[in-house]
């Protein structure tokens, strides 16, 4: 899409978004940023609430993630722009420009970060690379279920939809839960 038909779509002047903007890619970053930063300061929050509850002792498994996932499925399902909240999400996952790449490491690596730590602090007797691999295939999992709505349904004969973000983040608890508790995996080199 070009910045032309951005534009004419929103209805503005095109001179005022490069004003306001620089360019498309200026103006994409801010949008991700509008919708990513808010379901990151209700993760972080939720965390930080867990955090005070059980401390000194660690947050469990259960608790971080829940903090990790709810946010995310309540935006994608919100009534207020929650399909193209959705879209932006999986065209930004799936696209493998450097932008792209930027993005993430700017929306995401202080919230990576915390994550990191908590789950290392609760999970003492995984490596550094195991935790990291692990909270990789768990956030994959939570952006495959968030972006393909419909497989849920199809696999479930229509008994499950990604609607429902009760049973769908319980779920994905409860999944993710399990594989960091394994010890079933062969260690990382």
């Amino acid at each position: 899409m070009t910045l032309r038909e951005v534009t004419a779509e929103a209805g503005v002047n095109l001179a005022a978004v490069n004003y306001h903007f620089g360019s498309k890619r200026d103006l994409m970053a801010a949008a991700l940023q509008s919708r990513i930063e808010p379901v990151n300061k209700k993760r972080l929050s939720r965390l930080s609430e867990r955090i005070a509850q059980h401390a000194p002792a660690p947050v469990p498994l259960g608790e971080i993630f829940e903090s990790l996932f709810r946010p995310i499925f309540e935006t994608a399902r919100s009534e207020d722009g929650g399909a193209c909240f959705t879209k932006i999400v999986g065209r930004a996952i799936m696209d493998p420009d450097a932008f792209m790449g930027s993005m993430h490491r700017e929306l995401f690596s202080e919230l990576v970060k915390i994550y990191i730590g908590e789950l290392q602090r609760t999970c003492p007797e995984l490596s550094d690379d195991e935790v990291r691999f692990r909270f990789y295939l768990a956030v994959s999992l939570m952006i495959g279920v968030m972006t393909d709505t419909k497989r849920l349904k199809n696999f479930t004969s229509g008994k499950f939809s990604s609607d429902d973000i009760d049973t769908v983040v319980q779920q994905l608890v409860g999944f993710a839960v399990a594989g960091f508790e394994t010890t079933e995996t062969p260690k990382l080199k």
